[in-house]
């Protein structure tokens, strides 16, 4: 526990790749950080580019600085922790992730709010946020505190911070997104949190060594015996359609779609707030609409078009939000059928006592605008209007203001 409460010490100095690797072994006594098996050289080499990225051109706070620390310490102690647990649990390798049920699509589209009320099934395994940022358990006689220690660097890092929150629910104990089972593997989706388009560019084509990343961290959780389905989720995955289809053959995947009227202005707005946890330079919200334009058009057209194409289809559902926000339950108990999933008296129960005390999508409704990012309504049918006629979207009034 040492090792992480460490990255809330307050650091000041200089975000030094070799000087933070090095604190990592001091802290955890271990020094093996995966070798060929796991891409040492390619970690070494991406964490080298993110270090240097956040100084040169994330523009950090005083505060940032300190909560980068804190994010970085936390990455490097779990890798450490986790490769040698790795190689004293036994059967790990053996361990098969199979038909794993995946979410992905559009962000701000449901994507979060569905997997939290599939999350309660109890025949389903998800990786809670705490277990997905320390897979190995804390040494001790009290019990496992990792989601206590996790609550704290949350906190430290902001990430509680009630506007966040009111934008995106974080916690030690929720479901986590994928994103954060990679993020050992130090590729591509830091760009979230910090400007570091040096390190983006460089790590764009590496999404292969995430995926590895992922499953190998899953293989270790699955060997504690449990042999759940899990169910997994991250508007990213659509960005890497292929190789995340590749890392999981057999997956079970269903696809959010929503207005991107509504989509972009309130992703963008996330974006802007993220980034203000680590930095108090402002930022050029039109240029941060029009990048998020560019990648998820990009995106959910290239997904269109895969739609479109010939071969299996089965394996993939299309989900729309109104339909999801009219009536969520039917949209899960359409989704099971779909793959032949058993939807249990249980979880049906489970499910709408979780609907019931939710707040997600509950509190004050946010406005966000497409001027307030320099964009029109206009530039949102030249970028996405194809994708939105062919899965049928409903153009959510308010959102073209």
């Amino acid at each position: 526990m040492r090792a992480y409460q460490a990255g809330m010490s307050g650091w000041t100095d200089p975000l030094s790749p070799d000087v933070l690797l090095a604190l990592a072994e001091n802290l955890t006594g271990l020094s093996d950080w995966g070798g060929q098996r796991w891409d040492e050289d390619e970690f070494r080499h991406n964490f080298t580019l993110l270090c240097n990225g956040i100084e040169e051109t994330g523009e950090v706070s005083g505060q940032g600085r300190q909560r980068s620390f804190a994010r970085l310490l936390t990455i490097l102690v779990s890798r450490l922790r986790y490769l040698d647990a790795r190689k004293r649990t036994s059967g790990v390798e053996e361990q098969r992730v199979l038909a794993p049920l995946i979410g992905t699509g559009m962000p701000r589209a449901g994507t979060t709010f569905l997997h939290g009320v599939i999350a309660q099934d109890p025949d389903l395994r998800v990786a809670r946020a705490f277990e997905a940022a320390m897979p190995v358990p804390l040494p001790g006689q009290h019990g496992d505190r990792r989601a206590q220690v996790y609550d704290a660097l949350l906190s430290y890092q902001g990430m509680t911070d009630p506007e966040l929150r009111a934008m995106h629910p974080y916690g030690a104990e929720l479901p986590e997104e994928c994103l954060f089972l990679q993020e050992g593997a130090c590729t591509a989706f830091f760009g979230g949190f910090w400007n570091v388009p040096a390190f983006m560019a460089a790590a764009a084509d590496k999404t292969a060594l995430a995926y590895k990343w992922q499953i190998g961290v899953m293989q270790y959780l699955q060997a504690d015996g449990d042999k759940r389905r899990w169910a997994l989720k991250t508007p990213a995955h659509i960005m890497a359609w292929h190789e995340m289809r590749l890392a999981f053959p057999d997956a079970l995947i269903y696809v959010n779609h929503r207005d991107p009227a509504k989509v972009v202005p309130s992703m963008t707005s996330l974006l802007v707030t993220l980034r203000g946890l680590y930095s108090d330079q402002a930022i050029d919200r039109a240029a941060a609409g029009r990048e998020q334009v560019a990648v998820w058009a990009q995106a959910m057209n290239d997904y269109g078009l895969w739609r479109r194409g010939p071969g299996q289809r089965a394996q993939v559902v299309d989900i729309n939000f109104s339909d999801l926000t009219a009536d969520p339950l039917t949209v899960i108990a359409n989704l099971y059928d779909s793959f032949g999933l058993t939807l249990s008296a249980l979880a049906r129960e489970r499910m709408e006592r979780h609907l019931a005390t939710d707040h997600h999508g509950k509190g004050p409704q946010r406005r966000y605008s497409l001027a307030e990012f320099g964009m029109t309504a206009d530039d949102i049918d030249a970028a996405f209007g194809e994708y939105i006629d062919q899965f049928g979207i409903t153009r959510e009034r308010g959102g073209r203001t």
